[in-house]
């Protein structure tokens, strides 16, 4: 199997369990179902995964990568220009992943969020924290953002990322 096939079965594989988790709940897939819908070979699931948790785990890297590189220096500043650039980032991921993140199961949406979480807590405890307001003030930013972000989604995303980056601002400044 060359290099490019591999990587078109590991895709396979993640749009299968992408599909799966707009059909039913995280705990309900099983490894035939993704097998199945993503017409592959049970080989290959292992040859490219240890378990659905290493899939999951992909999953909210992809949506979590354009995030977190970003976030660290900005949650520890005040920079308004910089944080705006970090909100516009984040919420234009989400808006650009829509339909996707649409069809996931609420209850799926939860785990991808957690995940996330678990990323940036271990970013976050690499991080000097020296003061009370350092070891605290990052996680109640992220808090923040993570829950509205939540709620956005939860309700449509009705509002545009503009209209968000400016309800978001007005707690930012408030730091």
């Amino acid at each position: 199997m060359t290099k490019k096939e591999a990587h078109s079965v590991r895709r396979e594989i993640i749009n299968a369990v992408m599909e799966l988790l707009a059909e039913k709940p995280y705990m309900d897939i099983t490894v035939t179902d993704i097998i199945n819908t993503a017409q592959v070979a049970r080989a290959s699931f292992y040859r490219n995964f240890n378990s659905i948790n290493d899939v999951i785990d992909v999953i909210a890297d992809e949506i979590s990568d354009e995030l977190i590189g970003d976030v660290f220096p900005t949650l520890h500043g005040s920079d308004e220009r910089k944080w705006r650039e970090f909100l516009f980032n984040h919420f234009y991921c989400f808006t650009r992943k829509q339909k996707q993140m649409e069809k996931i199961h609420p209850q799926n949406r939860n785990v991808l969020f957690s995940r996330m979480d678990n990323m940036i807590r271990q970013k976050e405890a690499e991080l000097p924290s020296e003061t009370l307001r350092d070891k605290y003030l990052a996680v109640g930013k992220m808090g923040l953002i993570d829950n509205i972000t939540r709620k956005w989604m939860d309700n449509g995303m009705q509002e545009t990322p503009e209209e968000m980056i400016d309800y978001i601002m007005s707690f930012i400044t408030l730091f």
